[in-house]
């Protein structure tokens, strides 16, 4: 198992003891030092406490067990942001009741761009209520799916 694949491991086992969800991590060099990037979430939003609970957590685990070696490293823990694409199934759920906009690999009802609010999501296909309806949109052919963000 590589670093990354431990970090990520315990970084999903710490945000779970805090009622939140691991969305991505990353690990990568910036000059002499090394960046541990960890974005989380959960329903309702994450806070800045969050935050500093899984920067604590991880930071003591790193430090303990030394899997960045003698690297200096920057430790980073955020939300993903509302314009990030959803990449787990939990990204799905999160955004339940929201308008999101799904881009297809194949056409759906003519269509490969898809606008309308968030009905059920699965492993195996999202449902999205558009001005035409209701359309199943199976996970296979989900290309990009981001929140629709509208400004008043």
């Amino acid at each position: 198992m590589d670093v990354l694949e431990q970090i990520t491991n315990l970084a999903r086992g710490v945000c779970a003891t805090h009622g939140l969800d691991l969305v991505d991590a990353e690990l990568f060099r910036a000059g002499r030092r090394r960046v541990v990037r960890v974005y989380v979430g959960k329903a309702g939003g994450v806070s800045v406490d969050d935050c500093a609970k899984v920067s604590r957590e991880v930071s003591a685990v790193l430090d303990a067990e030394n899997w960045l070696g003698e690297d200096n490293y920057v430790m980073e823990v955020s939300s993903p942001g509302l314009d990030r694409p959803f990449k787990t199934l939990p990204d799905w759920l999160r955004n339940l009741g929201r308008d999101v906009r799904v881009t297809t690999r194949e056409k759906i009802n003519n269509k490969i761009q898809h606008q309308g609010k968030l009905l059920a999501a699965s492993e195996a296909e999202v449902t999205l209520e558009t001005p035409a309806g209701a359309v199943n949109i199976p996970m296979s052919l989900v290309a990009m799916a981001k929140i629709e963000i509208k400004l008043s």
